[in-house]
């Protein structure tokens, strides 16, 4: 009698042992998952407060970029970038087509020279419109589209081509001859594409985005300017 209790103290011990030990390896068990758990999140929080820190940052530039104090240079680089885009864009046209040989970044340079120029015209022209005629209502969008069509446009093309005879050394009786020549072009171009989208500009568009919205719809003309200023008198590229 005295040996079976022996043994069944012996059995009870070895069964709690075994019950402590698989008690503290499920503790182990869980304090290690918990550590890596920490560790990933821990890296996915940081992850979320760098894109956050980020975001936080893109919003604050654009606020600064778009504000009244820094609009004019936010939109005479807009206009002198895209400009330059729509210069790059078709040479490569032209010289896919074989029109010319290779590329001439100084014809470049002058574009986007221009799109300076055109960028502050466009920026004080919006500024004043808005001014002068606050509102959308469709009177005002369509006295806002006759305006931009019938005194903008005019002084626009001739300021691109005053500018581009500058910094080519042509004398006034060239500018005046080019100008005779080709603004009638994209003057006829202008009244195919822009009052739709000028429509769009006055009815919807805050006035700080009108120049960014102009470049976006105009780079194709953009690409047509450039095209029409380079192409020879004589020869009739454009119909």
């Amino acid at each position: 009698m005295q040996s079976l209790r022996c043994q069944a103290r012996i059995l009870f011990s070895t069964a709690a042992s075994s019950g402590r030990l698989i008690r503290l390896n499920l503790l182990r068990n869980v304090a290690t998952g918990s550590g890596t758990g920490t560790g990933s999140g821990t890296g996915s929080g940081s992850g979320f407060r760098s894109r956050a820190k980020l975001m936080q940052k893109l919003r604050e530039w654009h606020a600064r970029a778009f504000s009244n104090r820094f609009l004019l240079f936010t939109n005479v680089g807009i206009s002198l970038t895209l400009s330059c885009l729509g210069d790059v864009m078709e040479q490569h046209l032209e010289i896919y087509s074989g029109e010319i040989e290779r590329f001439d970044s100084l014809r470049t340079s002058h574009m986007a020279t221009s799109g300076v120029t055109v960028g502050i015209i466009c920026h004080f022209w919006y500024k004043m419109l808005d001014k002068r005629m606050p509102g959308r209502s469709m009177r005002v969008v369509a006295k806002k589209i006759v305006l931009d069509q019938l005194i903008c446009s005019p002084v626009y093309i001739s300021v691109f081509f005053v500018t581009l005879g500058l910094l080519e050394q042509k004398d006034k009786h060239e500018v005046w001859d080019e100008i005779k020549d080709k603004a009638w072009k994209l003057y006829a171009a202008e009244w195919t594409v822009w009052p739709a989208a000028q429509f769009i500009n006055f009815y919807w568009i805050p006035t700080h985005y009108r120049i960014f919205y102009d470049n976006i719809i105009s780079l194709g003309y953009d690409v047509l300017t450039s095209k029409v200023k380079h192409t020879k008198s004589h020869i009739k590229k454009i119909p």
